[in-house]
């Protein structure tokens, strides 16, 4: 598990830190004093499984609150863990921002409470990597996290999953890949399975996705996946 703890005051830092190193001692965990920090090492390419993260700072015009809510649409798989010394003053707050909130958790930390967090993200943690979609390809197995693939792309005898971390080669046909692929995936074109989470718009002979992709949908499916989509829209509200 990648953990990090962010916090203004050193010696709750610390003490967080030395907690979590007995509850979790094969974690990889670190401390960032400032949340600048934090967001350089995300947008750098280090994701975490975890953040606990302070709600007040001392020196800052926003609360760790509105920094959650920033980690989010940078990372939004990163599940928040709030702490602070002031739970009552925040205990309605919490809920006011999008955020992956998993916990709140009042100091001085209570190893039991602390404890308890930690085996609640764990276990939420086995349950996604168990939904993973495995990959295999010249003998190496991959997991895909359903939720981060925007299509897959049939050619040949090979399929190309295409997520948001890049693209992975599989010896799979589409149709036995939709099958293995919850429900938020249509097929659009005998070549192409979209995940309809990403859709943006759908045009006459094509799907958009983000950063201007265009996925073709066949003649024949257009009527289908126009209103398999909104029929999901509709269900997803």
């Amino acid at each position: 598990m990648h953990i990090a703890v962010c916090d203004d005051q050193q010696g709750a830092l610390e003490h967080t830190i030395s907690k979590l190193a007995e509850i979790c001692p094969n974690s990889e965990i670190m401390s960032f004093h400032k949340i600048s920090d934090l967001f350089q090492k995300i947008k750098g390419g280090t994701k975490f499984d975890v953040v606990f993260m302070d709600i007040e700072w001392d020196g800052e015009q926003k609360i760790g609150i509105d920094f959650a809510s920033e980690l989010y649409k940078l990372s939004p798989k990163s599940k928040i863990i709030f702490i602070t010394g002031y739970p009552e003053r925040y205990s309605q707050q919490i809920f006011l921002k999008n955020t992956n909130l998993r916990g709140f958790i009042a100091k001085p930390i209570d190893v039991d409470v602390l404890r308890k967090n930690i085996d609640k993200i764990t276990d939420e943690i086995a349950l996604e990597e168990n939904r993973k979609l495995l990959l295999k390809f010249n003998g190496v197995i991959i997991g895909v996290d359903p939720d981060d693939i925007l299509y897959v792309e049939s050619r040949a005898h090979t399929a190309t999953v295409h997520s948001t971390d890049g693209g992975y080669l599989c010896y799979e046909k589409l149709d036995e890949l939709a099958k293995r692929l919850p429900r938020q995936f249509i097929t659009t074109h005998k070549s192409f399975l979209v995940n309809m989470d990403k859709i943006q718009r759908i045009e006459r002979e094509r799907v958009m996705l983000e950063k201007g992709m265009q996925i073709p949908i066949s003649k024949a499916r257009y009527n289908e996946v126009h209103d398999c989509y909104f029929r999901y829209i509709a269900s997803s509200i």
